[in-house]
């Protein structure tokens, strides 16, 4: 019978049995960023850091916080937008309104790597040197991406019934007059 020079003596497995463990762990994929839970406050700053973005008056800016495959259902175009250009050239249009937004009402739920904000927003914006206030209803779904940035994946933002209803010319004055 042979003998094992390697394992024979008892602080050789110990040795073994440690490096082989740290080989193992070394292996194994770190935790992702993704596993942790946000909160309403890390949510409610999505708005912010989106708003701080249409303040550049930069679409491309703008586009960075939407995901590549991203949906945006926009207040004053009649078109759905379902990628990067098509988000840049709506913000194209709606920055030269000189947006300022800020939340009236906001209803946050998250459920893992899901957020999704919705409520009411108001835009001040201005057309031909004359400002107005556009109220309007908002949902922003965040997806929370490998490297633990937030993103939106879907963005639905519609003018107020009554404000058309009231004073359908508010909504007139800023739609976006889409090109072909």
């Amino acid at each position: 019978m042979t003998k094992s020079i390697f394992l024979s003596k008892p602080h050789h497995k110990l040795t073994f049995t440690l490096a082989l463990g740290l080989m193992l762990m070394a292996c194994a994929p770190e935790p992702e960023v993704k596993d942790i839970q946000a909160t309403e406050a890390e949510i409610e700053y999505l708005f912010d850091r989106w708003n701080n973005a249409l303040q550049t008056g930069d679409a491309t800016a703008v586009a960075a916080h939407y995901a590549n495959d991203a949906v945006l259902l926009p207040t004053v175009s009649n078109q759905v937008r379902t990628d990067h250009e098509g988000i840049r050239d709506y913000f194209g249009y709606f920055l030269a309104l000189q947006p300022n937004g800020r939340i009236d009402e906001s209803n946050i739920t998250i459920n893992g790597n899901i957020a999704i904000d919705a409520g009411i927003y108001t835009f001040n914006v201005t057309k031909d040197g004359q400002e107005q206030e556009v109220q309007a209803r908002y949902s922003f779904v965040y997806e929370r991406q490998n490297d633990g940035e937030w993103l939106i994946i879907n963005h639905h933002s519609s003018a107020m019934p009554e404000e058309m209803v009231d004073e359908p010319e508010l909504m007139e004055n800023i739609l976006i007059k889409e090109q072909g």
